[in-house]
């Protein structure tokens, strides 16, 4: 069975992002594993109390948030020491099967959430799992649209292949879209090779296609993202032999978990 793993500090940025993950764990039907990553020597316990006391603050955290929603069945509270949050999330992740790691995302001026809007960028950047980034008060219903910002190129049918057994579950359409600044006809004929790619290697038929023409990507995606408000938003990290090419996507989808009212799904990059 799959996992998802929920990521807190505790943070109100982060209470929304616990919502999402209780939500989408039902649908998928997923473990969730709802971790907090704390530094010794909290409040002057001694260190036999400290991993009891840290566990007992997550569930409190859960029940609060969660109310009636609640399921002891469903989550699993797990807290783990280290100094490097993403680092423990990393390693705590690895081999156990997990779908995503959701985290809440930077929104509001308190310097705790400040950092957590740090680390879920250090997550997007480092992590060889997808990563759900969840805005602070966005209210979670199951998806119906994800909206996958592409360039049209062989790694996004890729990426496509990855995302569909996901839309499939939640029962989603995909709106694939697209921000050109090449001249209308010849971004057709890319917009139609990239069609047929999807055709011959994907069997999935509620997808959609948009291109807007813009030079300004990043600003006309957010301006989208706004108006429409899709359920998930997908940015992959695109594999790139240029490592400036690679750093700028990094540093956009990083840019855009601080900014989207939706949540933000980020693929790693292909090996």
């Amino acid at each position: 069975m799959k996992k998802i793993i929920y990521a807190t500090d505790f943070s109100e940025n982060s209470v929304a992002a616990l919502k999402s993950a209780a939500g989408l764990a039902r649908t998928l039907g997923d473990d969730l594993l709802a971790l907090h990553v704390y530094t010794t020597g909290t409040n002057g316990l001694k260190n036999a109390d400290i991993l009891k006391y840290h566990q007992r603050e997550l569930l409190d955290f859960c029940k609060k948030h969660l109310g009636a929603e609640y399921d002891p069945q469903l989550i699993s509270p797990a807290a783990i020491s280290g100094t490097g949050v993403a680092e423990e999330i990393l390693k705590f992740s690895k081999d156990l099967n997990v779908r995503m790691v959701i985290m809440g995302s930077c929104g509001a001026s308190k310097l705790k959430d400040r950092i957590l809007g740090t680390t879920t960028g250090e997550m997007i950047g480092r992590s060889s799992i997808p990563v759900l980034a969840v805005p602070p008060g966005f209210e979670y219903k199951q998806p119906q649209k994800i909206l996958f910002s592409s360039t049209y190129d062989d790694q996004d049918v890729t990426f496509l292949k990855e995302l569909i057994p996901l839309a499939k579950m939640l029962q989603a359409e995909i709106e694939i879209f697209h921000i050109s600044h090449k001249q209308e006809i010849e971004a057709l004929e890319n917009l139609d090779k990239f069609k047929e790619k999807v055709h011959e290697q994907v069997a999935f038929e509620d997808i959609n296609y948009r291109t807007l023409y813009s030079s300004e990507v990043f600003e006309t995606l957010k301006e989208a993202i706004e108006k429409e408000r899709p359920d998930i938003v997908l940015m992959p990290d695109r594999k790139n032999s240029n490592f400036l090419k690679r750093g700028l996507t990094r540093d956009m989808i990083k840019k855009m978990q601080y900014c989207s009212p939706s949540p933000l799904l980020s693929f790693p990059a292909m090996p």
